[in-house]
């Protein structure tokens, strides 16, 4: 009976610890992949930012041409949009010659040609049309790394005038990705869809312009048109083996992979791993031990049983410390709690970080308690397992977060996401459990229905704590709830 037990203990302990592993890797890659999305976004909205001001440019000197006297005015334009943009060393224009013409570089040279660019050869040869994005180049004006931001300038004929040119700074790229705290093997990358590196967080002036098209990552999207995701590999750069989340631009040939080194990603799980296997060795003595004694002493039953008492409260114990590691709601299969508000909390700081809006969804159930009254706990079990995945199926992209936040009241969160349109996902959601038609005799309905709170924010700016936005959504809810139930209510609040 003894070894059956032991090797009952291994199994339960392996099977655990596998299942933590798995959950482990998930959780890396599913971090990995939010901040590869949300690096890209912030990328797209730098160049965007100075593709703009390309375009302002090209088009005045197309109108107004190439006079003293406009030239003039645009470099008054540009120089007050580069002190606006942070990460952009500054605009030149360049005549056909590869001269330049104006810029706003502080400090620039000014006696050089860009006739051997390939920027340059790219726009006199008419290869591309719109912005071209060039690989990272040493600026001949200011002596630092750069990534060309171009578009051709053509007189009314359509003849080849110069070249509008913005240069993007790499090391602010690169002092910005090394404020994100992945571990000494952690990298970030920026890559052209052809496999040009553009910036990289362990940046080094060997790897410039480095070609990965060969990268695992770079197939998947170019050959099998992925456009985000995760992958596990071995880096082509420096051998070490790291967990990638990617990202891939919708405006500009251009990704964002963020990675963390396989070893120390995984260092907490094996660190519990440890813990695991070193508390179910205690238990295998605690057996042999306890089969010594029964063996000795077959008289001893009572104080034998106690001890086989104590051991299963340890294991118990043990059981119930293990599920709570684990981060998913038993019942309905959605994040707990404790995932939920890491999640806000993620959401909240890189939402702050890009600017951007953030909504939270606060849902309760109508009448639960008249529900579990009439038709007992396990139907309204089986009813929050149905509602759950309602909620689920309006969870459509990879960084929307769904959970339990209590009882019978779910949330969820949608970065990026404006009042109006996290209304609307609130109301097809509540519009969607009234379908399911579950009978409730106890609604003035007569069927379950939801009552929804929605707020929604700019990190940083209307709010300035997760707590702020869920305030929020609790007393929007508290008002659909006021107004008579089965219905969506937006915070009043700013934001």
């Amino acid at each position: 009976m003894t070894s059956v037990v032991g090797v009952a203990v291994l199994l339960l302990t392996y099977l655990q610890v596998e299942w933590d592993r798995r959950e482990a890797l998930r959780q890396n890659v599913a971090d990995m992949e939010n901040l590869s999305a949300a690096l890209t976004r912030q990328a797209e909205s730098t160049i965007r930012d100075a593709h703009t001001v390309l375009i302002g440019i090209e088009r005045k000197l197309q109108i107004s041409g190439y006079g003293a006297a406009n030239l003039s005015e645009v470099l008054e334009v540009a120089r007050a949009q580069s002190a606006i943009l942070a990460d952009v060393e500054g605009f030149t224009v360049l005549d056909a010659n590869g001269h330049p013409l104006l810029t706003t570089v502080p400090n620039a040279t000014t006696n050089y040609t860009a006739l051997d660019r390939d920027y340059f050869a790219v726009h006199s040869t008419n290869q591309v049309t719109g912005l071209h994005i060039g690989a990272p180049i040493q600026s001949r004006m200011s002596g630092d790394w750069v990534i060309s931001l171009t578009l051709r300038l053509s007189d009314a004929n359509g003849e080849f005038r110069g070249v509008v040119l913005a240069t993007l700074l790499v090391q602010h790229f690169v002092d910005f990705y090394q404020t994100i705290d992945l571990g000494s093997q952690g990298v970030i990358g920026m890559v052209k869809r052809d496999g040009t590196l553009l910036v990289r967080s362990q940046q080094s002036t060997e790897n410039a312009g480095l070609n990965l098209s060969r990268s695992p990552v770079l197939r998947a999207v170019n050959e099998d048109g992925v456009r985000h995701g995760s992958m596990v590999l071995t880096a082509m750069i420096d051998g070490v083996k790291r967990v990638y989340g990617f990202d891939t631009s919708d405006e500009y040939p251009i990704l964002v992979a963020a990675s963390l080194g396989e070893e120390q990603a995984m260092a907490a799980w094996r660190s519990r791993a440890l813990q695991t296997w070193s508390l179910s060795g205690g238990v295998l003595v605690i057996l042999l031990s306890m089969g010594w004694l029964i063996w000795r002493a077959l008289g001893r039953q009572g104080r034998m049983e106690a001890r086989l008492q104590s051991m299963h409260r340890d294991l118990a114990l043990a059981n119930h410390a293990l599920e709570i590691i684990a981060g998913e709601d038993a019942l309905t299969g959605l994040a707990n709690r404790r995932r939920l508000d890491e999640a806000l909390g993620v959401a909240f700081q890189s939402a702050a970080a890009q600017r951007q809006p953030l909504s939270f969804v606060l849902l309760d159930v109508d009448y639960f308690k008249r529900f579990n009254d009439q038709y007992g706990h396990p139907a309204g079990d089986e009813a929050l397992k149905q509602v759950a995945a309602v909620l689920k199926r309006h969870a459509r992209r990879s960084a929307d977060t769904t959970a339990r936040y209590g009882g019978e009241e779910l949330a969820l969160i949608l970065p990026a996401a404006e009042s109006a349109s996290a209304m609307a996902v609130a109301e097809r959601i509540r519009a969607d459990v009234e379908a399911l038609a579950i009978a409730h005799q106890g609604s003035p309905y007569a069927n379950l229905t939801l009552s929804i709170g929605v707020a929604s924010c700019i990190p940083g700016q209307t709010m300035q704590a997760p707590a702020d936005l869920v305030a929020a959504a609790d007393v929007a809810l508290y008002a659909a709830k006021s107004a008579g139930r089965n219905r969506v209510a937006l915070s009043e609040r700013p934001g």
